[in-house]
């Protein structure tokens, strides 16, 4: 896939207290593939590659010559000689497969996980899989790989629920609905057919068929929310939103329930841990509990990332919500806006591109 400069795809490597680097990628006017390494400008390839994802730690790409390489603190290696099928950058995993053999490439570790996969997912911290010959499904989960279904006749991929650290399944004979979580299966409805369900980092929530009651699983514990069903939910990292039979939307946060709006909003939608809502026709989010107007109108367009809101005033200004404050970084009108992770790209001009992070804008 040819990508252009106006089309920066960018990850950041998240640890739990400090950023190890600041990584994005793109290729310039000449079609000459760059790499954004903390701060600095690094020129990976002069020829033009034909795709790339930034993960977590790495940069992803197809070079000309159609092989998989990674660029990793300064250098580039080369994985697989030949073009994958299949590759995903995550925050921590790079997963990629060559026909049925499915590889994961772990802390500069090559691991091969199957050669008779037929499909896989991977999110944040873990893969997933189905192995045609031995008919089970197996994850990838720090370090390890666990087999936690087995004799299958077939894929539970197929209508399955993943978060960056759980995977939630209905088991087709028992009917019970499976949760893996930190190495282990946990059975959270012993008959769960045609179960409402998602998937969050620690968090799950389903509606039990069995008195229509809203239920959560968090971090190894199993309660109940509200005793009828609500009329949507969303969920996101440790932390869920719904709106209740009565139209009021809540949050479930830190094992606590608020509520932030008793009105049914038009919209609302639940990225990472930023909830964004509509609030007769004002635009709000909550940050440290406490309810924020964003702006008085639904900015166009506007993104939502991580720790972050970005989005494009009516004068087409850069302004983004970060830390329970707004702030305008740019006074310029801007044409596109990108926000992955708290890092806001946009163009100025034909060819002019920045970057926005941690209150520094840096300059290509």
């Amino acid at each position: 896939m040819k990508q252009t400069c106006l089309s920066l795809f960018v990850f950041l490597f998240f640890s739990i207290n400090s950023f190890s680097q600041q990584l994005a990628a793109f290729n310039d006017n000449l079609n000459k593939f760059w790499v954004f390494d903390g701060g600095s400008f690094q020129q990976l390839e002069y020829l033009e590659i034909q795709d790339y994802q930034v993960g977590g730690y790495l940069v992803a790409y197809i070079d000309n010559g159609s092989n998989l390489k990674v660029y990793r603190n300064g250098e580039v290696k080369t994985l697989l000689t030949g073009s994958p099928i299949k590759y995903t950058a995550t925050d921590y995993l790079l997963g990629y497969s060559l026909y049925e053999q499915l590889n994961v490439y772990d802390n500069e570790k090559k691991i091969v996980l199957s050669t008779e996969c037929d499909g896989y997912e991977i999110r944040d911290s873990l893969i997933g899989w189905h192995n045609r010959i031995k008919q089970t499904l197996q994850v990838y989960y720090n370090g390890h790989i666990y087999t936690i279904e087995d004799g299958l006749i077939y894929n539970p991929l197929d209508s399955y629920k993943m978060g960056d650290n759980t995977i939630v399944y209905v088991h087709a004979s028992t009917q019970q609905l499976k949760l893996f979580y930190q190495g282990e299966i946990i059975i959270l409805d012993d008959y769960a057919e045609n179960v409402i369900y998602e998937a969050g980092r620690d968090i799950v929530a389903f509606i039990d068929r069995s008195d229509l009651s809203f239920k959560v699983f968090f971090k190894g514990e199993t309660m109940e929310l509200e005793t009828f069903e609500p009329r949507s939910f969303k969920v996101g990292d440790e932390m869920l939103a719904w709106v209740d039979n009565l139209g009021h939307l809540k949050i479930f946060q830190n094992g606590e329930v608020k509520t932030v709006s008793n009105y049914e909003p038009e919209f609302y939608d639940l990225v990472d841990n930023v909830l964004i809502f509509e609030e007769q026709g004002f635009f709000k989010t909550v940050c440290n509990n406490e309810i924020y107007i964003v702006e008085r109108y639904i900015p166009q367009p506007y993104r939502v990332d991580w720790n972050t809101i970005a989005y494009l005033d009516e004068n087409r200004f850069v302004k983004v919500f970060q830390n329970c404050e707004s702030k305008v970084v740019s006074y310029e009108r801007v044409n596109e806006l990108t926000l992955i992770r708290d890092l806001v790209i946009f163009s100025e001009g034909i060819n002019k591109i920045k970057i926005y992070f941690l209150g520094q804008i840096f300059e290509h």
